[in-house]
């Protein structure tokens, strides 16, 4: 019985994660906030910034 929840569990999310729950763009949420560490961090600037998340984003 348990194996059956975890199985229904499971395949839930990977049913979800890849049609994306229909909001927003199909990108990793990772992906994301790796970019968003390397602004916080000075790794990159305002500009090359903007311009990947428009690229992810697109």
């Amino acid at each position: 019985m348990t194996l059956l929840g975890i199985g229904i569990v499971a395949g839930t999310v990977d049913v979800l994660r890849h049609f994306g729950g229909g909001i927003g763009p199909h990108i990793s949420d990772r992906t994301l906030v790796l970019l968003n560490e390397r602004f916080a961090t000075g790794e990159i600037d305002t500009v090359e910034f903007t311009a990947r998340k428009k690229a992810l984003l697109d």
